[in-house]
């Protein structure tokens, strides 16, 4: 009987020893890097390469010489996807935005790209791919921690209510010897 109490005591003190309440109770863990949700998209010739980030409404393209990685100032760049056409605007060097509301939408866009930096004009394609955000996609909330309390509590219970239905039998075979 003893060594049946003990058993139990063991088994259910890990459980009661569990983070609660936004303890943490074990090791520090390391941050997770910092990254973006935004949607991108990438397009590479033999004269520039060309990286767009779609965040919202605004996409913003990064452009970039290909041998070289060298920025790529004072560039027109004109876009063009399903009926869609818009001119990207310098904000910084080598950094060009254009809103549309268009690329915003879920779905695959595969886009038409026309870069002119001086004497060289390149057309490039991409495809930019959006898609519908899911509840609960970008935290890190833990959403089930109701139901695995539930989970475990009635395992607890179960367990429990086991080993008080070996303790009843256990005493009356002792008494009926």
């Amino acid at each position: 009987m003893k060594r049946l109490l003990i058993l139990a005591v063991a088994i259910a003190f890990p459980y009661l020893a569990w983070a609660h309440g936004g303890e943490d109770h074990g090791d520090a863990t390391a941050p997770l890097p910092t990254t973006s949700n935004a949607v991108r998209m990438s397009s590479t010739s033999d004269q520039f390469e060309l990286v767009g980030v779609l965040d919202g409404k605004v996409l913003t393209i990064y452009l970039d010489q290909f041998g070289t990685n060298f920025p790529v100032t004072k560039a027109q760049i004109e876009l063009e996807s399903a009926g869609w056409k818009g001119n990207a605007n310098e904000v910084a060097p080598a950094v060009y935005v254009v809103s549309s509301e268009a690329l915003a939408q879920p779905g695959k866009h595969p886009i038409a790209i026309t870069v002119q930096a001086g004497d060289t004009t390149d057309l490039m394609d991409a495809i930019l791919e959006v898609g519908l955000v899911k509840a609960g996609a970008i935290g890190l909330e833990h959403t089930q921690y109701p139901r695995e309390w539930g989970l475990w509590s009635g395992a607890a219970a179960l367990f429990l209510a086991g080993t008080g239905l070996v303790f009843i039998r256990r005493r009356k075979q002792r008494r009926q010897h």
